[in-house]
């Protein structure tokens, strides 16, 4: 199914700087930041936005010769080549590679049973100091 004008502007305007709710402003939808937000991830979803986004990005690492191999491969290098001469620039760079394979956590998300909602429970006998 062919884009929207609307939504092939998404794609181009998230292709600057991949951030989906101010591509969303600058593709003329007219609503706040946080409607943008919203509208923004359910795009993101759409398998027909998904798949120009990617053809796109395959097309930017062939012509740039770059790719997620390349910039490991690089990062690779940095590390074996700095561990002894420059520990600053060998951790990080496998800083770098850690963030990029999820090793380190900025955020925890912490959830009840099956992923819904935590329960609180308050025990009658827990007055409010505790």
């Amino acid at each position: 199914m062919a884009l929207s004008e609307k939504q092939m502007n998404f794609v181009n305007e998230y292709m600057k700087d991949m951030n989906g709710t101010a591509a969303y402003l600058r593709a003329g939808y007219n609503c706040t930041e946080e409607a943008a937000r919203r509208a923004a991830s359910r795009l993101l979803t759409n398998v027909d936005v998904m798949s120009e986004i990617g053809q796109r990005t395959d097309k930017l690492q062939e012509e740039s010769g770059m790719s997620v191999q390349w910039v490991l491969e690089r990062y690779k290098d940095l590390i074996e080549n700095n561990m002894t001469e420059d520990p600053a620039v060998a951790k990080g760079a496998l800083d770098s590679v850690a963030k990029h394979y999820g090793m380190f956590k900025d955020k925890v998300e912490v959830s009840g049973a099956n992923g819904g909602a935590l329960q609180v429970v308050f025990d009658a006998g827990m007055s409010k100091d505790e």
